[in-house]
């Protein structure tokens, strides 16, 4: 039987390396829209196990656009996204203190917060942070059957 020492240091190691290796980002599917003054954006998101998303993630540049416009613009791109998500984008991302990032990468795509269950989309435009989602929880995405 190894000494306290001996098990000390497999203790030490075991934790290092559990420490190294990525976590999982928490499964579940979120949907968000959000209006602001130069962007409507639509998300949808769906997180499985292993670190795999499927994601869709819709935006149109609305500044200076006339206000019937936009409710127009805001429809359709609603409707549009739930038309594409049975193409929506598979891929691998990295999880590591609530954010995930591309497999490999270090721009955050989406930030969880635990206490809400809620998932934050960062939208980059012109390679600049331009604006922020919230995403929901929702047990089926809307538009979905079940």
């Amino acid at each position: 039987m190894p000494g306290p020492r001996k098990l000390g240091l497999i203790a030490i190691l075991i934790t290092a390396l559990v420490a190294c290796g990525g976590s999982d980002a928490p499964a579940g599917r979120w949907e968000g829209f959000a209006e602001t003054g130069k962007w409507l954006l639509a998300v949808r998101l769906q997180v499985d196990p292993g670190n795999t998303i499927r994601a869709t993630a819709l935006s149109v540049s609305v500044d200076g656009v006339s206000l019937p416009r936009r409710l127009q613009l805001a429809r359709k791109i609603k409707s549009t996204l739930i038309a594409e998500w049975p193409d929506a984008v598979v891929g691998r991302v990295d999880y590591k203190n609530g954010v995930l990032t591309k497999a490999g990468g270090y721009a955050t795509l989406f930030a969880f917060d635990p206490k809400s269950r809620t998932m934050t989309f960062h939208f980059y435009a012109g390679g600049r942070l331009a604006e922020r989602v919230k995403l929901y929880p929702v047990r089926n995405f809307a538009g979905t059957p079940g």
